[in-house]
């Protein structure tokens, strides 16, 4: 069989001034139960330490599954010609000497380089072989990878490895690291990427790690410094984002405000030429280009970016508007929990008690509090916050929690005691698995109809009612942008569409008899 090598133009240079100047890849198996293994293959940026592609297999992996990988990724990420073109550094594995992945590097000559490491020379690939050992000591939820699966194979759980290594790599993104100034290395990544695209590159984008001949390469100062500029320029942009964001919450009575906002915008905007101006190595045309879109119009802004990101909707159905459960009516459905219950009274109680606790005070979703287990809930409460994977998004989130829900929900002991030891649950709704999430919520609503009426309650009261409350209240005190971050909202709009509670009943009721009043 032909092999095909390439030359190791890495050369252990493994400082990076900005992200796509040098990508590494590995393969390394995870020991399962019964002797059998599951074979990984991963490549990161090594700017940030960001996991661009993966790949898994049960045997060998295939050199056509990485073509595959990384085709994708080198369509999506690698955008125009830039100066330094992309590296991708192996090891000299079959899966990159074979004929497939040669038929790839010519596919692709125009987005990339191959290199290759010197024959039994596992150090050439350092920053890769480093970086397989955090992935596999990495522990998400308290476990690492091989522990979830194997936990898996003994309880013959229908998760995909496929879907838990996915898991895996979007969390570590997710992580902060050394390389990614406290932020998640995605993020890191996404933001030099921006900041990058209205520079130059240096003369020599990469340096040794390590002293070299005993001195430090001289080519770190140089790095340092398009580091430095790169972080400055991400900075102005992150602030005029910000600024815009604050502009979107404005109502179109707003005009002074919307007007102060621009100018701000205008004054960060001349900050970033400024900068441009004083470093030769900045493009000033590059610069237009990119902040062009901050002064168009926001219906036009919302245009380019559903077109960047196009996301097939289906039809909704219109329902009347859920009312919010406030801090009046909490206590009347909490004290009423699993009344009409009929078989096990006490469990359902105890279980809708817990649940409209964590609902009020945290903003949860009801499909994410299915899920919940003794220990995550109690870890809750120990620490201030729930640790969750959102439904909608299965992204990791994090719900802080106030003095008076840990309170209120330390209160509950006893419902604790019920549902765990009494009756033996590993979930809150479930004695072996989560409950379906049809009949959670199905058992949620018919609870809360029937206080409604019992209690001549007159509103539409749902299981998403706790959450509307909490996004409510919260956009009386801070801005959408922030109770966006805080209740785990992707898109700022979809915090947008909760200002229509902004005004209570009761509020909208005064103003309308003030109106008739001075009639």
């Amino acid at each position: 069989m032909v092999k095909f090598y390439y030359n190791n133009l890495l050369s252990n240079q493994n400082i990076t001034a900005r992200p796509d100047l040098v990508w590494v890849a590995d393969i390394t198996h995870v020991e399962l139960r019964h002797s059998k293994k599951l074979y990984v293959f991963l490549c990161i940026d090594i700017h940030t330490n960001t996991i661009i592609a993966h790949t898994i297999s049960k045997s060998t992996t295939q050199s056509s599954a990485i073509v595959k990988a990384l085709s994708k990724q080198l369509e999506i990420r690698i955008k125009g010609k830039r100066e330094n073109k992309l590296i991708i550094h192996t090891d000299r594995g079959t899966q990159f000497s074979s004929k497939k992945y040669n038929e790839f590097t010519e596919a692709y000559k125009h987005f990339f380089n191959p290199s290759m490491s010197r024959q039994n020379t596992p150090t050439d690939n350092a920053v890769a072989e480093r970086f397989m050992r955090t992935f596999k000591e990495y522990r998400f939820e308290g476990f690492t990878l091989q522990e979830t699966l194997c936990s898996y194979d003994q309880l013959k759980t229908r998760k995909s490895p496929q879907s838990t290594v996915r898991e895996y790599t979007q969390n570590l993104n997710k992580t902060a690291n050394k390389k990614s100034k406290m932020e998640t290395s995605e993020t890191r990544y996404l933001k030099a990427k921006t900041a990058s695209t209205l520079m130059r590159d240096p003369k020599h984008p990469k340096a040794f790690s390590t002293p070299y001949g005993g001195n430090p390469d001289p080519r770190m100062s140089e790095i340092d410094e398009y580091k430095s500029q790169n972080y400055q320029i991400t900075k102005i942009l992150d602030e005029i984002a910000t600024k815009k964001a604050e502009v979107v919450n404005n109502t179109p009575f707003d005009s002074f405000e919307d007007n102060l906002a621009l100018e701000v915008i205008g004054h960060h905007l001349a900050q970033l030429y400024v900068l441009i101006e004083q470093n030769p190595l900045v493009t000033k045309q590059y610069v237009e280009e990119a902040v062009e879109p901050i002064n168009d119009s926001l219906e036009e802004l919302h245009l380019k970016v559903d077109q960047l990101l196009p996301k097939k909707r289906k039809e909704k159905i219109t329902r009347p508007l859920r009312d919010p459960v406030n801090v009046d009516l909490f206590p009347l459905f909490f004290n009423a929990a699993g009344l009409i219950a009929k078989y096990k009274r006490d469990l359902k109680s105890s279980q809708l008690k817990i649940t409209y606790t964590i609902l009020y005070h945290a903003g949860l979703r009801i499909n994410e509090i299915r899920m919940l287990t003794r220990k995550e809930i109690e870890d809750a409460i120990k620490s201030s916050q729930f640790n969750i994977i959102h439904y909608k998004t299965q992204q990791a989130h994090i719900h802080v929690l106030s003095n008076k829900a840990v309170k209120d929900l330390k209160n509950l002991e006893t419902e604790f005691k019920i549902v765990f030891d009494r009756y033996q649950y590993q979930y809150l709704f479930g004695k072996s698995k989560p409950i379906a999430k049809s009949s959670l919520i199905r058992m949620v609503n018919n609870d809360l109809k029937n206080t409604c009426q019992v209690a001549s309650i007159p509103y539409n009261v749902k299981s998403h009612s706790f959450r509307i409350n909490m996004i409510t209240n919260l956009l009386k005190v801070t801005s959408v942008h922030k109770v966006a971050e805080i209740i785990g909202h992707q898109d700022i709009r979809s915090t947008m569409s909760y200002q229509r509670y902004a005004l209570s009943k009761d509020e909208v009721k005064e103003l309308l008899n003030k109106i008739e009043n001075s009639k």
